[in-house]
């Protein structure tokens, strides 16, 4: 009975070890998005009495497919004048988080005009719009939400946990404002790809020309499959050998 329970005792073991590495947060480094994974796009100017311009064209929201943050992908022509194309690009990055030590998993977006000119044109400002809101994943307008496509993650992610996203505003290459900023009931929270929440209005002024907005996650992964019967096949094995 003594061998019995000791076979006993190193399954359960092994099953232990398993759960366990099921629920642990993965390696920081493991992929997070699914590949040729694609996410809608709309930006909006609006003024502080709750009037609001669709900026990347009508036609609703544009399609962005990750991997373009080097090649950025036209959202549409700018309500503005001149009128420049919106380029919007995006993928899945491994960076130094704010407050950790190591390199994580994030997602980031960065938003631009095609020939430097302002989001918000001189006359836009003059007229009241001075602020800028963003929709990724999901849209408010009923008509906008059949072309929702959030921000994919791969099948074996069992739950993606906000940490922090930040929107860095620059004029060309020169940083004039950086603001964490929150979409979801906060840090904690489950994450759902998307970021569309009407109350987020950046105030810029009309020499903002490229946004960069990160998103900051911790990621658990479903064990693989075959974990679990590994350990337990372990455990067995070595109780085996200890029999008389």
């Amino acid at each position: 009975m003594a061998h019995t329970r000791g076979a006993l005792l190193v399954s359960a073991a092994g099953l232990a070890i398993s759960a366990f590495a099921g629920v642990a947060a993965a390696d920081p480094q493991e992929p997070v998005i699914g590949s040729g994974d694609d996410a809608s796009f709309l930006i909006f100017m609006a003024t502080d009495g709750g009037a609001e311009q669709q900026l990347n064209g009508g036609m609703g929201p544009a399609s962005i497919q990750r991997g373009s943050l080097d090649f950025p992908e036209i959202a549409g022509a700018s309500f503005n004048s001149p009128n420049a194309n919106i380029l919007v690009g995006w993928d899945e990055i491994y960076d130094n988080r704010p407050g950790d030590a190591g390199i994580f998993s994030r997602v980031r977006f960065d938003i631009s005009t095609s020939d430097g000119s302002s989001f918000i044109s001189e006359d836009a400002a003059n007229n009241g719009y001075n602020f800028l809101r963003w929709e990724i994943g999901a849209h408010n307008d009923p008509g906008d939400q059949p072309f929702a496509d959030a921000i994919g993650f791969r099948p074996f992610v069992e739950d993606v946990v906000f940490v922090e996203a930040r929107a860095v505003f620059f004029n060309g290459d020169v940083q004039l404002n950086s603001l964490a900023f929150g979409f979801t009931l906060g840090i904690g929270s489950t994450w759902d790809g998307t970021d569309a929440l009407p109350g987020n209005l950046f105030s810029v002024g009309s020499d903002v020309n490229r946004i960069e907005i990160t998103y900051d996650y911790d990621a658990t992964f479903v064990p693989a499959p075959t974990t679990a019967s590994l350990l337990l096949g372990a455990g067995l094995l070595g109780a085996r050998r200890r029999r008389p």
